[in-house]
């Protein structure tokens, strides 16, 4: 299906190698999910306005961070999408509820990949 859409067959031609075709690729893709290598928590401090850095990496592009906040008992906080940074590989996630009690929250970071591969990591605060 992504070969039928002549731009994601173009991002996929574009990184094809020698002798390889954007149809190899893009299998290639649709077998492998992206990984969350990290999530960095050091600025969130559970006020409105911090921030959490995912660090994510797929064989060919992440397309989308989204990252949600459970307090210690497990009730949601928030959740939303991470914004991509300039290097591809980290995503900017800037909370925008207030967490009274950060000590046992759950950070949990979900990231996906252009076939909708998709993968997760927990951090426990």
């Amino acid at each position: 299906g992504a070969i039928k859409d002549p731009a994601v067959k173009a991002l996929y031609q574009a990184v094809a190698k020698p002798g390889e075709s954007a149809f190899n690729v893009a299998v290639a893709d649709a077998f492998k999910a992206p990984k969350v290598e990290s999530i960095k928590t050091d600025n969130y401090h559970g006020a409105a306005g911090d921030t959490i850095t995912v660090k994510a990496t797929d064989d060919f592009k992440v397309t989308g961070i989204t990252v949600s906040i459970l307090n210690a008992a497990g009730g949601l906080v928030e959740e939303g999408n991470a914004v991509v940074q300039i290097n591809e590989t980290d995503w900017l996630y800037t909370t925008t509820q207030a967490n009274a009690a950060v000590a046992g929250s759950k950070i949990t970071a979900v990231a996906t990949d252009m076939p909708g591969n998709s993968t997760s990591l927990v951090v426990n605060l």
